[in-house]
């Protein structure tokens, strides 16, 4: 992706800060899911499927409105 040359908005760029640390979460207690072997290999499969989705979404954040990793 290349990286855009407009000015960030600074309200967007906290909104997207407070989006990622929602995102983080949800992708912290998938892990956890993960790691504790909940539910059946379908289940499994899923929240796999959906931590990389999330992951994803921040990492477009991040790289969209110049947010650092955390």
């Amino acid at each position: 992706m290349v990286p855009s040359r407009r000015p960030i908005d600074p309200a967007a760029q906290a909104q997207a800060r407070v989006l990622v640390e929602e995102l983080e979460r949800v992708a912290d207690s998938l892990v956890d899911r993960l790691q504790a072997g909940m539910g059946g290999e379908k289940a499994q499969r899923a929240a796999r499927r959906e931590l990389y989705e999330v992951r994803e979404h921040v990492r477009r954040l991040q790289s969209t409105y110049a947010l650092s990793s955390s």
